[in-house]
């Protein structure tokens, strides 16, 4: 090991030192699965799919949740609202196309303000974040983009509090002024006590006259404490005709803050954008490294320390496109945080922030690869793909006589294959990668990138592969192909760091699909299968 190394290993050892004195005090992704903040990297309702999904509190207390829809290409809005769980409830919805409008519909009586359950169930994506795309005028809603872009993307939810039945007293009259909101929000023979009064809560009876305010226009934190955590939940993509289901467990982030009042208020009206995921009160992440020690950073906004446990210098995973066996596979990379780096409008910043390098729209100046309007893109290096039998790009399979065993040492070996170093753009906070010259079907994203890796690479159908999300450059040739190359022409270069961790904060998951057109003989019955694999990842101090 030389000096450098071996300073980066004793620097890394002492900084897991003190991430394990300060963890309590950290936001960290829980490996058991409960939390503060849920992350679930991906829904859609294209191709045929539906997205039905689940939050589950497992505590003995009432919750306060923010429930937020992320349209894919750069996190804006397209619905949210507020949800108050009862002491061990469960609340579950589904999403669907309703004529190129995404829809959520739900069955369930939780209270949520609005409140869907009390009509049909049913409330329609909205475009009114829209706001980012070329041409927008803000006196013409027109101008807005087309909310068929909310079709894919992916959603949070944030604990804003615990609700209580805060003793208020009585006023002169002997009235009691309480309003017992978890009371109100509590199951009774499973249907909530009172989800009106948490609605008229938030209501203004007349718009002209501030004394008729409901208590949470007028005091936000009534009847409410810190968040305790506690939450955990799921999700399901569900393509009916074809009949498979893809399911996925949400990312739990605990420690995300400390108290009811983190930056202002976390327990905010319906409509509002925070509570986002820069509105906690904890600036310190703490992660676990490969190497079984552990590190932190302490920053000075919120996001930062959500993005710093979400980081990865590689992310690996597996992918199937046997034709004999009807397989595909498709990878969701998203960027949970990304947009608090690249847009201006929720970064505050004119300039793009590390670790992320194009801002959104941002043109670059040696021509527009990197530039396209509506995008931010990100070049990501293909490290190397593998088929089953450690076959790389290139690698010719020995053919001829057999090689008898011989003793050791060996001679060394002839020179072999270089391993294939391939760029490609990832442009969006939401991703899909597809295998396979034909790839795209199971998720019907539109943020899609392929790898053909069967005719592109060599003939293999089926082995494993390795993004770097750290080295990054890029050049064009007359075709407009990303390069970049070690030796003769442009270096591949590190971004820069987030805190003491390289790469990019990265969450998602593979999805492989199998059909089955012969189930025996006489029998014509059509099959799918199919299955989620979470990504695998490695994390890299400094510049080890």
């Amino acid at each position: 090991m030389n000096r450098k190394n071996l300073t980066a290993a004793v620097l890394a050892g002492l900084a897991g030192v003190a991430g394990i004195v300060g963890s309590a005090q950290a936001v960290n992704i829980n490996p058991d699965g409960l939390g503060q903040v849920l992350i679930y990297p991906y829904y859609t309702v294209n191709g045929g799919n539906n997205t039905v999904l689940s939050v589950i509190n497992t505590s003995e207390d009432a919750k306060a949740v923010k429930v937020r829809f992320l349209e894919g290409k750069n996190s804006r809005e397209v619905l949210d609202f507020n949800l108050y769980l009862s002491a061990y409830d469960v609340w579950v919805a589904a999403l669907y196309d309703d004529g190129g409008v995404p829809t959520l519909v739900t069955p369930d009586t939780s209270c949520t303000v609005p409140y869907f359950y009390g009509g049909d169930g049913t409330q329609e994506f909205v475009p009114w974040a829209l706001t980012d795309e070329e041409g927008y005028d803000p006196d013409d809603i027109t101008t807005l983009g087309d909310i068929s872009r909310g079709s894919e993307g992916h959603f949070e939810m944030i604990e804003m509090g615990t609700l209580i039945d805060q003793d208020l007293g009585e006023d002169d009259d002997g009235n009691d002024l309480s309003y017992n909101s978890a009371t109100a929000a509590t199951h009774v023979a499973g249907v909530p006590a009172d989800c009106n009064q948490l609605i008229e809560a938030w209501t203004w009876a007349d718009s002209l006259d501030p004394e008729t305010r409901g208590y949470w226009l007028m005091n936000p934190t009534t009847d409410m404490t810190n968040p305790s955590g506690g939450l955990f939940g799921g999700a399901a993509i569900i393509n009916v005709t074809n009949g498979t289901m893809y399911s996925y467990d949400a990312k739990a982030v605990n420690g995300f803050a400390a108290n009811l009042d983190a930056n202002d208020l976390l327990h905010t009206e319906p409509g509002f954008t925070t509570p986002n995921l820069n509105s906690g009160d904890i600036t310190t992440g703490y992660v676990f490294l490969d190497n079984g020690g552990s590190t932190s950073w302490s920053f000075n906004r919120g996001v930062d320390a959500v993005s710093y446990v979400f980081m990865h210098d590689t992310i690996m995973n597996e992918y199937t496109t046997n034709d004999d066996l009807g397989a595909e596979t498709e990878w969701v990379v998203t960027f949970p945080t990304k947009h608090f780096y690249v847009y201006p409008d929720t970064s505050k910043s004119e300039t793009v922030l590390a670790p992320f390098t194009t801002l959104w729209n941002d043109a670059d100046d040696e021509g527009d690869l990197l530039g396209e309007a509506n995008q931010a893109c990100e070049v990501i290096l293909l490290d190397t793909i593998w088929d089953r039998e450690e076959g790389i790009p290139g690698e010719e399979i020995p053919t001829g006589e057999p090689i008898p065993p011989i003793v050791s040492p060996a001679p060394p070996p002839t020179q072999g294959p270089v391993t294939p170093i391939v760029p490609f753009t990832l442009c969006y906070e939401t991703n899909v990668i597809a295998f396979g010259a034909d790839g795209g079907n199971l998720l019907g994203s539109s943020n899609l990138h392929t790898i053909d890796n069967a005719t592109e690479f060599f003939t293999s159908d089926h082995g494993w592969a390795r993004l770097e999300l750290d080295d990054y450059d890029w050049d064009e040739d007359e075709d407009g192909i990303v390069e970049c190359v070690d030796g003769d022409g442009p270096e591949c270069n590190s971004r820069d760091p987030l805190g003491n961790l390289q790469g990019l904060p990265v969450a998602g998951f593979a999805v492989e699909g199998f059909v089955n057109t012969f189930l025996g003989e006489g029998n014509d019955v059509l099959a799918n299968y199919g299955g989620t694999f979470q990504h695998k990842g490695t994390r890299k101090v400094g510049s080890d």
